[in-house]
């Protein structure tokens, strides 16, 4: 199915967007954000329903995925980098002091 983009943005506040396929390390990738499709490189391979970042954000930050927070960037992270757990930690699971 090719439906003329590669992820999808799920709400207009969020930093990442899902892809809806495997992407290549490199590959110009077509984002679905509202009623646009925008472009952006993947700097690295992003496995099919992994986010894919789509600013900066520095290490300590919120992440944002259907409009609410997910979690903290562990370390600072480009536009097209691969966000998973190796850099972002959930908020949510953790005790509270």
């Amino acid at each position: 199915m090719n439906a003329g983009w590669d992820a999808l943005v799920l709400h207009p506040d969020d930093d990442v967007a899902v892809a809806l396929r495997d992407l290549d390390a490199g590959a110009s990738v077509r984002i679905r954000r509202l009623e646009a499709v925008v472009a952006l490189q993947a700097n690295e391979a992003i496995a099919l329903g992994h986010k894919l970042a789509l600013r900066g954000l520095a290490a300590g930050e919120t992440v944002r995925k259907y409009g609410a927070a997910i979690g903290a960037a562990t370390r600072p992270i480009a536009p097209g980098d691969h966000v998973h757990v190796h850099n972002l930690v959930s908020l949510r699971g953790r005790a509270r002091p």
